[in-house]
């Protein structure tokens, strides 16, 4: 079977000087390209080989530039696609999987595997990832086909979704070996979109290719009478929470980031930390293109003069590197902003307690104690979050320390759970070196900055409950991330003040159990604590002794 990545850059009448700062829905662009390393090697070295479809670009980019290591590679999107627009990427996929001559399974370039999927999968007629059923994003874009477009499909009609479960073929990974199913498919898709053409600008275009590619391949399997083989089971929850962990390895089989995921930062951690450990060269040569191209990473430390590291030529400190202003009260201010807005002050800040750290065009007073209290919270964790990061990336001394540091505790993360369990059990545990400890009543944590004004919003609507929240540095981002611990998170926190071993955590830790629960299913118990371990690991809230 043939395994193969597609990469359109776009109608080749598109402007694409600034192509390396693409993001694709990722946190930042260095994300990106690490995504498309790491499944491309990870499926190299899984699945045996890969071969890549793109367009001259693509290759440029991926070939020449980062040099990954492709079986074979085709420039055939090369000008097919110059009629159409740039938001209907799956269209590119839909050609791909059209031309091929011999079973294939294709993958998006953020799919990660682990494990080779069994024989019998791979030898079906017709393969997706997994069935969607009635997950809204179809029904609503669907809904928009029909109010908008003349030329509708008979199974997009309305009428055959309305009122029964609606099912389409998630295309992280699709393929098979019924040929002749996928130029038909192909047909339809294609032909779909010719003919609505006048009517794109009416819709959500990148809404499209999840009806035309997914919804489309399910209805036309099932009018053909073709079975679909499914690598996952069904998914009736958009969130798809079980594509994500990345904590699990080394039993994993398979990763996706699929849609906002890409947004978190701790699942961009994970790809960079992964990739920078398994393969550092194609990693390091990502940072260098990146940085050479003066496009704006989130992986700031790589921009710093205080950085020398063997693995990337000596930095050009004099080069004028994008460098993003921090502001730490990004959270204080919105909270702000939402007591002016709820309160009709007509823009104007008004507050009655000092906050030295941010400055103000206008006297700032709150209307009353329960808003004083929610705003001095978040006010506290920011002023703390400042302080800590002036400590910590004050220097070279510290700034080389802390990045040596992360690398070995990723490295130490994964071979140590790749252990057999009485070695896994002897393994010790501490606190970090580096933190800083806070109590607070209302929980502010954002993955990415949309998420700002809907938690300020949550909160100034939410009594108040006790949060233990660690600050730890974030090296890449040369940032502060925020760890909010849950009620086992803190039992374990106390536990490793002084280092202690696994199996003596796991001791300790039953005293927080009733004895039913440990006699009667202490696998359940163990697998809760040590699944607790390695998140609080992956975090940096706590630390495997070297």
């Amino acid at each position: 079977m043939k395994f193969i990545h597609t990469f359109w850059t776009g109608p080749s009448q598109l402007d694409k000087h600034d192509l390396i700062s693409m993001k694709a829905g990722w946190l930042s662009c260095e994300y990106h390209w690490m995504s498309w390393a790491l499944s491309c090697l990870q499926a190299k070295k899984i699945l045996g080989s890969i071969t890549l479809v793109t367009d001259l670009k693509g290759k440029e980019i991926l070939i020449d530039k980062l040099k990954l290591p492709y079986n074979e590679v085709s420039t055939a999107l090369e000008t097919k696609l110059d009629d159409y627009p740039q938001q209907l990427w799956a269209l590119a996929k839909i050609y791909t999987y059209s031309i091929q001559k011999e079973p294939f399974l294709h993958l998006d370039a953020d799919v990660f595997f682990w494990k080779k999927p069994h024989a019998d999968l791979l030898s079906s007629p017709l393969i997706a990832q997994n069935l969607d059923v009635n997950l809204e994003i179809y029904r609503v874009a669907l809904n928009e086909i029909n109010e908008q477009f003349a030329r509708i499909p008979s199974s997009f009609v309305k009428e055959r979704y309305e009122h029964t479960n609606l099912y389409a073929s998630n295309a992280g990974l699709l393929g098979g070996s019924e040929l002749s199913f996928f130029k038909d498919y192909a047909i339809a898709a294609f032909g779909f979109i010719n003919e609505n053409k006048q009517y794109l600008h009416s819709v959500n275009t990148a809404n499209l290719n999840f009806i035309f590619e997914q919804y489309l391949f399910c209805a036309l399997a099932a009018q053909k009478a073709i079975p679909v083989s499914y690598y996952k089971g069904p998914v009736n929850n958009p969130v798809f929470k079980d594509y994500i962990k990345f904590e699990d390895f080394p039993e994993i089989d398979m990763i996706h980031p699929v849609g906002g995921f890409k947004k978190y930062p701790h699942v961009c951690g994970h790809v960079a930390k992964k990739l920078r450990n398994d393969y550092p060269e194609y990693y390091y040569r990502i940072i260098e293109m990146v940085r050479d191209d003066g496009a704006n990473m989130r992986s700031a430390v790589y921009t710093s003069p205080f950085l020398k590291l063997k693995e990337l030529q000596q930095l050009e400190t004099e080069k004028p590197y994008l460098k993003e202003k921090k502001d730490f009260f990004e959270r204080t201010k919105a909270a702000i902003e939402y007591i002016n807005q709820k309160n009709n002050t007509g823009g104007k800040s008004y507050l009655s307690i000092e906050f030295s750290k941010i400055d103000f065009e206008e006297p700032v007073v709150v209307f009353n104690a329960d808003d004083n209290e929610r705003l001095l919270d978040i006010y506290h964790l920011e002023s703390e979050i400042e302080g800590f990061y002036n400590t910590l990336y004050i220097n070279s001394e510290n700034v080389i320390k802390l990045y040596s540091a992360d690398k070995d505790a990723y490295r130490r993360i994964q071979q140590v759970f790749s252990l057999a369990e009485p070695d896994l059990m002897q393994i010790r545990i501490k606190v970090p070196e580096y933190f800083v400890s806070l109590n607070l009543f209302w929980d502010w944590k954002c993955n990415h900055k949309d998420e700002i004004i809907p938690v300020v919003t949550r909160n100034f609507n939410t009594e108040k409950s006790e949060w233990q929240v660690i600050l730890l540095p974030d090296i890449l981002s040369k940032d502060i991330t925020t760890h909010y611990l849950d009620e086992l998170d803190e039992l374990i926190f106390d536990l490793v003040k002084a280092p202690i071993s696994i199996e003596n955590i796991l001791a300790g830790m039953q005293t927080f159990f009733s004895s039913e629960e440990i006699t009667e299913n202490y696998n359940s118990f163990k697998s809760l604590i040590i699944k607790s371990l390695k998140l609080m690991l992956y975090s940096g809230s706590i630390t495997v002794i070297k």
